[in-house]
C-alpha cells in the first residue's frame, strides 16, 4: 500500500492544504466572472463559497479513504461502486445547497432552471471531481517522489554498508599479510623486528583511527604506501629492488582511503614472495589535473603453472574493483596485464568529484 509520508510540521500541511482551495476558490470565480457579467467578485465568492464544502469532503473522502483502503490495496471493483455511490451522494448535497442555499440568497425572486431531480449526471460529476482528479494526481506525484527518494536513501545507504564492510577487510587483509612478515623476522630473529613493530603500529594508527572520512589526501595515502614499502624492504633487505615514484599535482588531491594498498601488498604477496633471485618492484604514480595515474610492476615466477588468474582473483584485489566500482562508477580504468617476466597493474581515476569541494 502506498503511504505518504506526513509533514514534519503540521502547520505545513495546513497552509499548503488552505492555499490550495484558496486558489481554487479564486479560479471559480475569475471564471464565473466570465460568465456572469452582471455580478461583482465578491457575489461570486459568497456564491462559490456556499458550495465549496462539497468539493472539500468529495476530496478529501476520496483521496484520503478510498485510495488507501480500496485502492491501494486493488480492491478495484468495491472502489468503483464506492465511488459511484459517493458521487450521487455529493451530487444530492451539492443540489441542495442550490435549491436551498445558493438560489434563495444569490438569485432573489428566481427559481431553478430544471426541477431538483432533473439532474446531468454527468456534467455534476465533472463538476465535482475535476478537483478530485486534480488533488489526485499531486497526491500521487507526491507519493512517487517519496517513494523515488526513499528508493535512492536506501540504495545509498546500501551502498555505504557495503563499501564499509569493503574497507573492514582491508584491515585484517592487511594485517594478515604484515604478521606473516613479522613472524618471518622473528623466526630469523632478525634485530629488524622491533622497527617492523614500531612501522607496523603506525600503519594500524592510520588505518584504524584517521582514515575514517570518505576521501583523505593522497599525501596521507603516499605516507602510508611508504610506511608499508618500508616493512617491505626491512623483510627482504638489499635482495629487493623497490623503486617508489611520485610526480604531479598531488598537494590538496583527495582520494578514497586505502584505495592503493592492495595493489602494492598484491605484488608482494603473488609476485615478490614467488620469485627467488632479485625481485623487482616498481610504483609510479601521478596526478594531472584531477586524473590519478598509479601502475605497480612486479616480478613473476618464471615457475609453470603461475599465471595471471592466481595474481588476479585474492581477495584483496577484489574487494578493491568493488569498491572502484562503487566510489568511482564510470570514472575509473583497470588494466592487469602479465608478460614472460612480470605483472602489471595500471589503474586510473577521475578524481574530479571529490576534488571540486
Amino acid at each position: 500500500m502506498w503511504i505518504s509520508q506526513p509533514y514534519k510540521n503540521p502547520w505545513t500541511r495546513i497552509l499548503s492544504h488552505a492555499g490550495f482551495w484558496i486558489g481554487y476558490l479564486l479560479i471559480n470565480v475569475l471564471t464565473g466572472l466570465k460568465f456572469y457579467p452582471d455580478k461583482s467578485g465578491l457575489q461570486l465568492l459568497l456564491q462559490f463559497s456556499v458550495s465549496l464544502p462539497v468539493d472539500i469532503i468529495a476530496t478529501y473522502f476520496t483521496v484520503y479513504f478510498l485510495y488507501p483502503w480500496l485502492l491501494y490495496k486493488r480492491r478495484y471493483i468495491l472502489f468503483a461502486l464506492a465511488i459511484l455511490v459517493s458521487a450521487a451522494l455529493f451530487i444530492i448535497l451539492q443540489r441542495m445547497i442550490i435549491y436551498y442555499i445558493t438560489y434563495p440568497n444569490f438569485y432573489v425572486g428566481l427559481k431553478p432552471k430544471y426541477g431538483f431531480w432533473e439532474i446531468n449526471w454527468f456534467y455534476s460529476f465533472t463538476n465535482i471531481y475535476l478537483v478530485v482528479g486534480v488533488v489526485s494526481v499531486i497526491k500521487l506525484m507526491k507519493i512517487s517522489f517519496e517513494h523515488q527518494k526513499n528508493a535512492r536513501e536506501l540504495a545509498n545507504e546500501k551502498t555505504e554498508a557495503e563499501l564499509k564492510f569493503l574497507k573492514a577487510q582491508v584491515h585484517p587483509h592487511f594485517l594478515f599479510n604484515t604478521l606473516n612478515n613479522l613472524y618471518a623476522l622473528a623466526l630469523d630473529k632478525s634485530d629488524k623486528t622491533p622497527e617492523v613493530v614500531l612501522k607496523l603500529s603506525d600503519l594500524l594508527n592510520y588505518m584504524l583511527y584517521e582514515c575514517n572520512e570518505p576521501y583523505m589526501l593522497v599525501t596521507k595515502e603516499i605516507q602510508l604506501l611508504e610506511n608499508y614499502l618500508s616493512l617491505e624492504q626491512i623483510r627482504y633487505g638489499d635482495n629487493l629492488r623497490l623503486e617508489f615514484r611520485v610526480s604531479g599535482e598531488i598537494t590538496g588531491k583527495r582520494l578514497a582511503p586505502m584505495l592503493l594498498l592492495p595493489f602494492v601488498e598484491n605484488a608482494f604477496k603473488h609476485g615478490v614472495s614467488k620469485v627467488r633471485k632479485n625481485p623487482e618492484v616498481n610504483i609510479d604514480m601521478d596526478i594531472t589535473g584531477n586524473t590519478l595515474d598509479f601502475e605497480v610492476k612486479n616480478s613473476r615466477s618464471l615457475l609453470p603453472g603461475t599465471d595471471l588468474a592466481g595474481y588476479t582473483e585474492g581477495i584483496g584485489l577484489k574487494n578493491v574493483k568493488r569498491r572502484l566500482e562503487l566510489l568511482y562508477p564510470g570514472r575509473h580504468q583497470l588494466m592487469l596485464e602479465q608478460n614472460e617476466s612480470e605483472y602489471c597493474i595500471h589503474l586510473k581515476v577521475n578524481l574530479s568529484s571529490q576534488n571540486e569541494r
